[in-house]
């Protein structure tokens, strides 16, 4: 499930691993684009807060479309893209920088026309032709039931929780707390997904796990001793749900629940008073959080360069 059938799109991509860091650059270059951000309806859409929904939902879909196990749980691409009035030469623009990303990555031919086949074939649904008028945004579309996850107002925010509590671990200088990255396979990016995928799947929402419990290479792997510093950051990466109810439940149910998906489970139980410095982790704010960043050529090149993230996760070590 993590790496999928041999043969497939998805196992050449990576699985999961490698499909996570593509999209992310993806989106990065997408969402940083002046020739895209030109179309006032996708710049205020982006402003909103949904680059980690929307980064989720697209690895999501891309690994559904090239075999991968990963159910979809977006809305079609018609009800999604029709309203923001996407042109055909900013859907030019859109496949330029897509095939862009995938010359830095070095993916092979044969690899790279069957991904812009995928992208192509939902070309008429995203885009709107000469004639045609954009339909009224349909608004957001929230999450039915009452379980912990439509409380929180399903995905879109749930992406944000995981990529502020992730983002701080990883940017927290202490050996304590350290979560493992090589840049390659466990990459921010993966980690952003499984983890979101995670919350989502176990707080009652739609969203497939792709790993077993047993598979520790997709876990955050938290030190052990990390455990009080990630329950604090969480709660303020959590601070933006706006159902109180919800949000204790989540920190103070479903996390707790998760401890053995989420600590290292080669790691030593921790002796008492073992963390001197239990304070959160330094949680970005919503703004930060909301907007894309781009990332240089030259920083790809070298996360990526031979054997690359792409070749690397496809190892199974």
């Amino acid at each position: 499930r993590v790496y999928g059938e041999l043969g497939t799109l998805y196992a050449r991509c990576g699985g999961v691993f490698g499909v996570a860091c593509f999209v992310d650059r993806c989106m990065d270059k997408w969402m940083g684009c002046p020739v895209l951000n030109a179309n006032v309806r996708v710049t205020t859409w982006h402003q909103k807060a949904q680059r980690c929904g929307f980064k989720f939902l697209v690895v999501q879909i891309v690994c559904n479309l090239t075999g991968g196990p990963q159910s979809y749980t977006g809305r079609d691409m018609a009800h999604a893209h029709k309203h923001l009035n996407i042109s055909e030469s900013e859907w030019d623009k859109f496949m330029e920088l897509f095939n862009e990303v995938c010359y830095e990555f070095g993916l092979p031919d044969d690899d790279i026309g069957d991904l812009n086949a995928l992208l192509i074939s939902m070309m008429d649904d995203c885009v709107v032709g000469p004639g045609e008028r954009a339909p009224v945004d349909p608004g957001p579309l929230p999450p039915r039931g009452h379980s912990v996850y439509a409380q929180l107002g399903g995905v879109y925010p749930i992406a944000l929780f995981a990529d502020r509590l992730v983002d701080a671990m990883l940017a927290d200088t202490r050996e304590e707390v350290a979560l493992p990255v090589d840049g390659q396979k466990r990459n921010e990016a993966s980690l952003k997904y499984l983890f979101t995928e995670l919350i989502c799947n176990k707080s009652g929402g739609p969203e497939v796990i792709t790993a077993s419990d047993a598979f520790d290479e997709t876990k955050l792997l938290l030190p052990a001793s990390g455990w009080p510093v990630f329950l604090a950051t969480a709660a303020h990466a959590a601070d933006h749900f706006t159902n109180a109810m919800a949000r204790n439940r989540l920190l103070q149910q479903v996390l707790p629940q998760l401890k053995s998906c989420i600590v290292d489970p080669s790691a030593a139980a921790p002796s008492p008073g073992a963390l001197a410095d239990a304070r959160a982790a330094q949680v970005k704010d919503l703004a930060s959080a909301a907007a894309g960043r781009m990332v240089s050529a030259a920083v790809i090149a070298a996360r990526h360069a031979a054997p690359g993230a792409m070749v690397a996760a496809r190892k199974r070590v």
